[in-house]
């Protein structure tokens, strides 16, 4: 009786490197803008901010993403702005057309918290709605 052995030879894999990056993603509220006789002007929906932070270089970032609606196409956009309120670091976005826009900004630095706005033209006098999103603990 003969016994062969045969062998499968495994190539070694390279191990990962854990670059650091630790991020939360936190959802924050839906809102709308209207005008002084009940007009739906400007919409947000699908709202979240990620907060990141690196723990080997302690560098920090959020990233803000929603979707923007100019509700009423009367030729007066919808506007949004993100800021983060440490630091004062903002995006603002626009949208003009009524169609859903997903917007995207990342505000690098620490923040305790994002403040998100949202308003129609560039002197809206009716809505300016906002909502503040706090930094999960560790962030």
């Amino acid at each position: 009786m003969t016994v062969s052995l045969v062998g499968a030879a495994v190539a070694p894999t390279t191990a990962s490197a854990d670059t650091g990056d630790r991020t939360r993603t936190v959802d924050c509220a839906s809102l709308y803008v209207s005008d002084s006789g009940g007009t739906v002007h400007a919409r947000t929906r699908n709202c979240t901010v990620t907060w990141g932070k690196n723990i080997h270089d302690n560098v920090y970032w959020q990233t803000v993403k929603f979707q923007l609606l100019d509700d009423d196409t009367d030729g007066v956009c919808a506007k949004a702005n993100a800021i983060a309120s440490d630091s004062g670091k903002s995006a603002s976005f626009s949208e003009c057309d009524g169609v859903w826009t997903t917007k995207t900004a990342t505000l690098n630095g620490r923040s305790s918290n994002i403040f998100i706005r949202v308003a129609y033209g560039s002197q809206s006098q009716h809505g300016k709605i906002s909502t503040n999103i706090g930094a999960p603990s560790g962030f």
